[in-house]
């Protein structure tokens, strides 16, 4: 079994349908037990929750939560022609994340945190849309795919500073009937709480919310 090099890191979200019909994407660092969980429109208002409930609305704005292993929480608030805004549960404010043709995480106390952009060679495929993670000087720390079909998750990219090879996030699962299926996201570094708590809550305003992060997801 691989492992990673240096204390870099890998994340992976898979998407799913609940009972009550919310989306909700379940988050790996590795094969046991989730590192988390988020959840559609958990915070959202009755006659929101009603849409869900009935299968109306599969992802889109909305108040989402993200809940981990140890019972703590991050609201996602996913929102139309405005930034998201992430919070703990106690209300604590995060930052914000600012869409675009690109777009930038906003630590509340720390200035920018993260760039994402698309990749460069290939942004897009029938199978994943590709960003880059850049930190705020702008320099390449980490990679995010966004997972459209079923095929995606077997498709490798070149991680060879990252990882020596897939060995527990390439299977493929079966195709549902959700936008996108997930997300995989590398790190060079390990990741403290407030980074990791702004990138797995733009995975879900991403998956959940259906933000787009780059042009070739619009």
């Amino acid at each position: 079994m691989s492992t990673p090099q240096d204390g870099s890191t890998m994340i992976e979200g898979r998407v799913v349908h609940k009972v009550n019909n919310a989306l909700r994407i379940t988050f790996n660092a590795g094969p046991g037990d989730p590192l988390a969980v988020g959840v559609q429109g958990a915070g959202n208002g009755l006659g929101a929750k009603a849409a869900i409930l009935f299968g109306f609305k599969n992802g889109g704005t909305g108040k989402h939560r993200i809940t981990y292993a140890d019972g703590s929480v991050v609201w996602v608030e996913s929102r139309d022609s405005a930034p998201t805004v992430l919070s703990r549960g106690d209300g604590t404010a995060l930052g914000t994340i600012q869409r675009a043709d690109t777009s930038t995480a906003v630590g509340s106390t720390a200035g920018t945190l993260f760039h994402f952009v698309p990749d460069p060679d290939e942004p897009r495929t029938p199978e994943l849309f590709r960003m880059l993670v850049l930190d705020r000087m702008g320099a390449e720390t980490g990679r995010l795919d966004v997972v459209r079909t079923a095929g995606g998750w077997t498709v490798r990219r070149l991680v060879g500073d990252l990882y020596d090879e897939s060995f527990w996030w390439d299977r493929a699962g079966q195709p549902l009937p959700i936008p996108i299926l997930g997300t995989r996201l590398w790190l060079k570094h390990p990741l403290d709480s407030v980074e990791r708590d702004v990138l797995l809550g733009a995975c879900v305003d991403i998956t959940l919310g259906l933000r787009p992060y780059v042009a070739a997801m619009k």
